[in-house]
């Protein structure tokens, strides 16, 4: 008998600062976790249940800066869209920003590596988030169905798999490809994921605010 995953996703407005506003920082230390995103739930931290529905797993990171810092490199520490403990180094922040190549369910700790004085926070304006992965049986005769559905809103998204050992290995190391036919999705969709494929997921390029939609999977489980 199969069985059935609803996410719901619903989205908190964008927010360039909403993990750490403007602030200046001594080298060897750490930014405060100060933003709207953060005063949600345990104080100076980041966890994704504060703000965003239990479809959303994990967010991207967009750290930007009033002048050129592009030496300093922040070290984050959390956990990924999947609970998984992980720590990441960004640098090359200009006046232009720079996004985190995970995804952050929860996040505890940003240091610095040299003194800033021009001002720099830390938000998730880009839009960028991904659902929890779901793990798949890779044993089962016919490929899961994904479905989204209730979609409200202005949103994209790909829709996801990957063929590698996550139910062991996790997924953030993981190669993900596109499940046939499910890239840029803007609307209400039907797709079925490949007969092997090990687990599915569905990630944002952009969304406005207000946008919300659920995210379906159907698949035969283990025996």
């Amino acid at each position: 008998m199969a069985g059935l995953k609803k996410y719901d996703i619903d989205p908190a407005d964008l927010d360039p600062n909403g993990i750490a506003e403007s602030q200046t920082v001594a080298a060897g230390s750490s930014l405060a976790l100060d933003g709207a995103l953060c005063d949600l739930g345990t104080a100076l931290q980041f966890d994704i249940g504060d703000a965003y529905s239990s479809g959303v797993g994990g967010v991207r990171l967009l750290f930007d800066a009033a002048g050129d810092i592009n030496t300093a490199v922040f070290t984050i520490t959390g956990k990924d869209q999947d609970g998984a403990s992980v720590t990441e180094a960004v640098t090359g922040v200009t006046t232009t920003a720079v996004s985190t190549s995970n995804y952050y369910s929860q996040v505890t700790e940003i240091a610095i590596s040299v003194a800033e004085a021009t001002g720099c926070f830390v938000g998730t304006v880009t839009g960028e988030l991904v659902s929890p992965t779901y793990v798949l049986n890779h044993y089962a005769d016919e490929g899961a169905a994904v479905v989204i559905s209730g979609e409200t809103g202005t949103w994209q998204a790909d829709m996801e798999q990957t063929f590698d050992d996550i139910a062991n290995e996790g997924s953030t190391s993981a190669t993900w490809f596109l499940v046939t036919s499910g890239g840029n999705l803007s609307a209400d969709t039907a797709l079925v994921a490949s007969q092997n494929a090990t687990g599915v997921r569905l990630k944002f390029d952009s969304y406005s605010n207000g946008a919300e939609l659920q995210f379906s999977v159907a698949s035969n489980p283990y025996r």
